[in-house]
């Protein structure tokens, strides 16, 4: 076989063929995951596109290949993917983008006109469809999931709820997940995910309670953790009756979780500010989860962040405390007592807690702690065996509908 057939050959089992002398840099993209791949290889040759030096560079059929392998991971030719074809109905009965269309569907930027017709044109002229077409892709199976399993334990079954089956499940669908395992589904993606945290011994939490102006809490029993007899409150982490404690790394954000304009204009927000005594293991779903692009990997990871940012919308979203509040929260505190209850960390121990997006106070994390009433101490008693939060400080807010007037003390 001559040579001239085998890079042909070559060309077609690649999908494209471009000018072996091109190199591309850097600068040329915009995708932070080509630039990635780029300077990974940074071969330091001279762009044939920008002007600028310096930057890393590779060939631009090195950067094609990357391009295509992660275009392939979720796009594929329809006759693979078991599209039907009907010429009576117009040919692919789904949607099919030429290879332009689909590079302008999946937004591939590039900093000069002449590159995008270098990738264009190299490409060859294709049909391109989902993968997978007529399953759920794995995130959406995900996500389907948690709603259907918020669905079962709301409507259907509360208690029982990993014994039993939902009536809508069918367990002869391959892409739909039985609602219960989602539980440790979630487990293992946060394990994977990265999203185990430690907050440090010594780290300030702020814990709010909304008062008359005549009363005044000042010590760590009353403003920690309710009490079991006092926990009569569902609220987004725990039931009535199994007391947690509800605070935040800003005063702000502390007030704005318990803080109700239409019922509370007037009173004021005592606020203890409490200190760890220990590291605390915790699940931390604060940090905005950012969907890596079609071309960063690992290609799984995209796939989980596509999931997580549904999921933490459905678990963050503001929920209004009137009379189906103990309902809709029944999810969250599901999900809250499997993470303290069953989840297990590498080192056999249990979560501390879990830090979450506040819904009241946009782009601050709130933090629910698995700590009792007992464990909330003052400074001195803070060598009790239990002891876990000190009380450190006590500051009052005097709050209207519109401002809030800061009257700040030291307890001695």
């Amino acid at each position: 076989m001559g040579r001239a057939k085998e890079e042909w050959m070559e060309a077609q089992e690649k999908g494209f063929t471009v000018d072996d002398d091109k190199v591309v840099c850097t600068n040329c993209f915009e995708d932070t995951g080509i630039k990635a791949f780029i300077a990974e290889i940074n071969n330091k040759e001279a762009c044939s596109y920008c002007a600028e030096p310096g930057n890393a560079s590779c060939s631009l059929e090195q950067a094609m290949e990357h391009i295509m392998s992660c275009i392939s991971s979720e796009w594929g030719h329809p006759e693979d993917e078991g599209l039907p074809y009907e010429t009576r109905e117009g040919g692919w009965q789904g949607q099919v983008y030429d290879s332009w269309e689909l590079l302008e569907n999946i937004g591939l930027e590039t900093s000069t006109l002449e590159l995008y017709e270098d990738i264009c044109s190299g490409l060859f002229d294709q049909a391109w469809c989902e993968r997978d077409h007529l399953s759920l892709t794995e995130d959406q199976t995900l996500l389907y999931g948690w709603r259907a399993f918020s669905r079962f334990v709301i409507t259907e079954a509360r208690y029982v709820f990993f014994r039993a089956s939902p009536s809508f499940h069918d367990p002869n669908q391959h892409d739909e997940m039985h609602p219960v395992e989602i539980l440790d589904s979630l487990g293992a993606i946060v394990k994977e995910m990265g999203l185990l945290n430690v907050i440090l011994k010594g780290t300030s939490i702020k814990r709010v309670r909304i008062v008359e102006r005549h009363e005044a809490p000042a010590s760590a029993k009353e403003l920690g953790s309710p009490s079991r007899k006092h926990a009569k409150m569902p609220n987004r982490m725990s039931p009535a009756g199994i007391p947690m404690f509800y605070g935040a790394y800003r005063i702000e954000t502390a007030i704005a979780e318990t803080f109700d304009p239409m019922k509370d204009s007037g009173k004021k927000a005592v606020c203890g500010h409490f200190s760890t005594l220990r590291d605390l293991s915790v699940l931390d779903l604060s940090s905005d989860i950012c969907i890596p692009s079609l071309f960063e990997g690992p290609h799984r990871r995209r796939v989980l962040s596509k999931f997580l940012r549904g999921f933490l919308d459905d678990f963050t979203q503001p929920i209004d405390r009137e009379d189906r509040s103990h309902i809709d929260y029944v999810p969250t505190q599901i999900v809250t007592e499997y993470f303290r209850r069953v989840f297990v960390l590498e080192d056999g121990k249990s979560l501390d807690g879990i830090v979450y997006p506040s819904s009241k106070a946009n782009g601050h994390a709130a933090v629910v702690l698995f700590v009792t009433n007992d464990q909330c101490v003052e400074k001195s008693e803070q060598q009790s065996v239990d002891a876990t939060l000190c009380l450190e400080e006590v500051t009052e807010v005097l709050l209207y509908t519109s401002s809030m007037t800061v009257i700040g003390f030291k307890r001695l």
